[in-house]
């Protein structure tokens, strides 16, 4: 059994829970960061690396889009 652990931020949690949920990986929400960030560790086996690799991208692509937004926030 392999381990991955996230860093959500807040604002993104949802959306991030539904992607997990998608590809039916086991996750428990093990705290949070010095940033507020919600650490989440997904195990998964050999074969779900995939997986794993997918959702690492969804996450820094909702990253992304934060900081996008509070970019336009600020102008």
């Amino acid at each position: 059994m392999r381990k991955a652990e996230f860093a959500v931020p807040s604002e993104v949690m949802a959306e991030f829970a539904n992607e997990m949920a998608e590809r039916e990986l086991d996750n428990k929400v093990v705290g949070t960061s010095e940033d507020d960030e919600i650490l989440v560790e997904v195990t998964y086996e050999k074969e779900e690396t995939k997986s794993v690799d997918e959702l690492e991208a969804i996450l820094d692509n909702l990253r992304e889009q934060i900081e996008e937004e509070d970019e336009e926030d600020e102008n």
